[in-house]
């Protein structure tokens, strides 16, 4: 494959920006650096606030020692970088991709969620413009085939029209800090995944009603978020993220007026309604097989795109816009649960979300 000639910076050599690689149960790549090394991308320049994790990368990578940096402000300032990845805490995102507009990225792939608040998403979103830097946030079920398909069988009426949704995200709760900075618990942190895919499958999210809970305690992020979301298009969205589960499950049924669909984390089904085997004079469903997808890896075709946009041709699967939504709907639940489950249009007033006031928080 042939190389793109850009300079491409890592902010972030951890986990997802990096060593997930190593995993052998998950489906490669699924880092950043897997994703742009598929693309044929070669990433010239790294960062890390951990000098043996940039270090490591950097041996993997080949990168030159003067081309990796402990401070990202170093490396911006060393060298214009065509494309910056930023793979960092949450509540580092916005200083790092405000600085990175300025030095003159011509792209960013920002890790989700986008910030760790609503001002925080938007200050990125102008400072973006000002430079016209393109942003893609990484909601990587959107480059996902599968989830492509379902989008098209909504659209066509394959199951008739969607009636509710049941959206999971299932985990074992709430472990951290409950630094402010981090923005919330598990329903930003895993639930930005479940909330983009929502509005990527049934459009813009009108308003929302939601509580959380806590396991044993009264102040801090919430272990379980439960909510009901009303969308454009008619669909009601029952939403629960964290929930104390001793096993992880990200999962969509999709309820229509002549069938279901489920899909979930390796794994989907199509049930369409027939004559009932069970009762005379009504009608069940059956499963019947899935339609044929493309299979893509998702940080693969995350990465054609950034290189195209990189290139000078606007990203459209994963924008900013698409990554504030998402911070704009999880926190209007927040905002929610705090004023006893009141319906909250969207998009809220950011002036309204006081988190420490909403997790009592000292």
């Amino acid at each position: 494959m042939k190389k793109q000639k850009f300079n491409i910076a890592l902010i972030g050599c951890g986990r997802i920006g990096f060593l997930l690689e190593n995993d052998p149960l998950r489906y490669k790549p699924c880092t950043h650096a897997g994703g742009a090394a598929a693309a044929g991308l070669t990433i010239t320049h790294a960062c890390d606030i951990n000098s043996g994790r940039l270090a490591r990368f950097g041996e993997k990578a080949g990168i030159p020692k003067e081309n990796m940096h402990e401070d990202y402000r170093a490396l911006l300032a060393a060298a214009r970088n065509d494309m910056v990845i930023i793979a960092t805490w949450t509540e580092s995102h916005e200083r790092i991709a405000v600085e990175a507009a300025r030095r003159g990225a011509s792209v960013i792939v920002l890790e989700k969620p986008m910030a760790s608040t609503i001002a925080g998403c938007r200050a990125i979103q102008e400072a973006c413009r000002r430079r016209g830097t393109a942003v893609i946030v990484n909601h990587e079920r959107r480059y996902d085939g599968r989830y492509r398909r379902v989008r098209e069988m909504i659209a066509r009426g394959r199951i008739g029209r969607v009636m509710t949704v049941h959206a999971s995200v299932l985990t074992g709760g709430y472990a951290g800090p409950s630094d402010p900075g981090e923005g919330g618990g598990p329903l930003l942190h895993d639930g930005t995944h479940l909330v983009d895919i929502i509005r990527y499958l049934f459009g813009e999210i009108r308003s929302v009603e939601g509580e959380f809970t806590r396991a044993g305690r009264t102040q801090g992020f919430e272990d379980r978020a439960c909510a009901w979301l009303r969308t454009e298009s008619g669909a009601d969205i029952f939403l629960e993220a964290g929930g104390g589960r001793n096993y992880f499950l990200f999962e969509l049924e999709i309820s229509g007026t002549r069938g279901k669909i489920v899909i979930g984390n390796g794994y989907e089904s199509l049930h369409l309604s027939r004559k009932s085997r069970f009762y005379s004079g009504f009608r069940d469903l059956a499963e019947v097989p899935f339609p044929s997808y493309a299979k893509n890896n998702c940080f693969h075709q995350l990465y054609r795109e950034a290189g195209k946009a990189a290139g000078g041709r606007a990203p459209a699967v994963s924008t900013a816009l698409d990554g504030c939504r998402a911070i704009e709907a999880i926190h209007a639940i927040y905002l929610s649960s705090s004023l006893g489950g009141k319906s909250i249009s969207l998009p809220p007033d950011p002036g309204a979300i006081d988190l420490k006031k909403i997790f009592n928080l000292k």
